[in-house]
């Protein structure tokens, strides 16, 4: 086994806590901006539970303007949270069935994601 291969895996381990920590804290400063009484409750339960989050980004968002401009770390949460998402599906979609080869292949991707999540943010 090369060490390239380690390498990949540990960065698609590593790239799970990462992407779902970034959705958490782009949650909760899109919701204090919003003006929610509890961004943190927001920040904590959206990326455990996609219905949450769905709610979230389709509905509640929505329903309430922004109080100020987003921040330079907004910015790059949402960056890695929308790259580590469009990865994964493009991972999903362009790789085999075998979760091993997705998890090769999803750290890949999701670094090409990147600049597409900055220009699309």
């Amino acid at each position: 086994m090369s060490p390239a291969f380690g390498l990949v895996v540990a960065f698609g381990a590593l790239l799970f806590p990462v992407v779902w920590v970034a959705t958490g804290a782009w949650v909760v400063l899109d919701a204090r901006a919003r003006g929610s009484a509890r961004p943190l409750l927001w920040g904590l339960l959206a990326p455990l539970s996609g219905i949450l989050l769905v709610y979230y980004l389709l509905w509640w968002r929505r329903g309430t303007d922004r109080e100020a401009e987003p921040s330079r770390w907004e910015h790059r949460a949402a960056v890695v949270a929308l790259a580590g998402f469009g990865g994964l599906i493009g991972t999903v979609v362009a790789s085999p069935a075998d979760p091993i080869a997705q998890m090769l292949a999803w750290p890949v991707v999701f670094v090409c994601c990147l600049p597409v999540a900055h220009r699309l943010l």
